[in-house]
């Protein structure tokens, strides 16, 4: 995990100007923010304008226990499939 100065508000106060492919990074980081807030409000079912309002910490712990829940759902299920298998 990386860390940012105190100063800093997050990544992006701090990002390149240009990535390593000569692109300019600020719709690149743009987009990946859009996405980012999608995802959140997408999965804990709340409008999109009040996932604007967290910060990239609170956006990155979230993403992070999002893709945790769905991974433990994802082994119950495949759990419960292969008992059902079994019983048959």
């Amino acid at each position: 995990m990386k860390y940012w100065p105190f100063f800093a508000s997050g990544p992006s106060f701090l990002d390149p100007q240009i990535s390593k492919d000569g692109k300019a990074y600020g719709p690149k980081r743009y987009k990946e923010i859009v996405k980012e807030c999608w995802y959140i409000s997408d999965n804990l079912h709340t409008s999109y304008t009040d996932v604007l309002d967290l910060s990239f910490q609170e956006r990155f712990y979230l993403i992070e226990l999002i893709n945790k829940k769905q991974d433990e759902t994802k082994k119950a299920l495949d759990k419960a499939k292969l008992e059902r298998q079994k019983k048959q």
